[in-house]
């Protein structure tokens, strides 16, 4: 069974998403780029913007999400939750 069955293209809101999560507990960048299956460019470009919106900071190597982007995730959980009973 392949790893990824979904060969859907994400939006960036999703790609935005998991690298939150990701760095919710402070993390790497080259685990941020793994695990969100980005490649080197698109991760650079999405902490760029993510950091400059002020919702991931970087300290020593090491990325973490901020609480503004913390109330970001939640804000993604509601309206995600909202869209599902919509449908």
């Amino acid at each position: 069974m392949p790893r990824f069955p979904s060969r859907r293209r994400r939006v960036g809101h999703d790609i935005i998403m998991d690298v939150l999560r990701l760095a919710k507990n402070g993390t790497k960048k080259t685990r941020i780029m793994y695990e969100a299956r980005l490649s080197y460019s698109q991760l650079e470009r999405y902490l760029n913007a993510l950091k400059m919106a002020d919702f991931i900071t970087e300290e020593s190597g090491t990325w973490k999400t901020t609480e503004k982007g913390l109330h970001v995730i939640e804000a993604c959980k509601i309206c995600h939750s909202l869209m599902k009973e919509a449908l």
